[in-house]
């Protein structure tokens, strides 16, 4: 960047926090078609720079002092972009944002001039975005599911909760094998809660029927996992 022209360094830098910003937010959402099309593609809620700033800043995946940072060089990069006249950093718009800026900690020379501070500031910058999303990508730190469906319990004793569930369980199993179209699909729902139901009666059990239940469970094949098709 050591070329670069002031117009031509605010562009670039911009460019690079944008797409770091979307690499950040994709590593941290969960992984998925959804998360692409919030990212990419034409009209994709997430695709502007000032998009990214917000939404970085509501996940909790950059700093306040680094979103005031972001936000003014997408002000000053619109400055220079909205425009064909003449714009340096000496213009007021633009060197209220620039001596606003945050020194980078990572260098303990003092800034000589506007052009260094913005350098210096914005690559830091850059910098601590690929180490959040490097450190989000090497252990794991990925948004997690937390949304559920509700089950209703099943009244009575282990054991007679145990009965009903297996009762259920295999009634529904029945159904299935000649079941098609919506009350296939409806059959499906039915299994999948009252999986969920046995798995609420296992992890309620003392520990010692808790192997019991694990070993109906696999009888059954009943893993309490939802169906893709639902």
């Amino acid at each position: 960047m050591r070329d670069l022209d002031e117009r031509g360094l605010i562009l670039s830098l911009s460019t690079f926090a944008e797409e770091a910003l979307g690499d950040l937010i994709g590593a941290f959402l969960i992984s998925g078609e959804s998360t692409k099309q919030l990212l990419n593609g034409f009209n994709a809620p997430l695709g502007t720079f000032s998009a990214r700033i917000k939404m970085a800043y509501s996940l909790g995946l950059i700093t306040r002092p680094q979103r005031e940072d972001l936000d003014r060089l997408r002000r000053i990069r619109n400055e220079f972009a909205h425009t064909w006249e003449p714009v340096t950093f000496t213009a007021p718009k633009i060197a209220v944002h620039i001596s606003a800026l945050n020194f980078s900690s990572l260098t303990e020379d003092f800034p000589d001039n506007a052009v260094e501070k913005v350098k210096t500031s914005i690559s830091s910058l850059l910098l601590e975005l690929r180490s959040t999303t490097h450190q989000i990508v090497k252990y794991g730190r990925r948004a997690k599911l937390i949304g559920q469906h509700l089950i209703a319990g099943v009244v009575g004793e282990l054991d007679e909760q145990i009965s009903i569930c297996q009762k259920r369980l295999t009634e529904l199993a029945e159904d299935l094998t000649s079941a098609s179209g919506d009350r296939r699909r409806f059959l499906l729902t039915m299994r999948y809660s009252w999986e969920g139901k046995l798995e609420i009666v296992r992890l309620n059990a003392p520990e010692h029927r808790k192997k019991e239940i694990q070993e109906l469970q696999k009888e059954l094949k009943a893993w309490n996992i939802r169906p893709d098709n639902l």
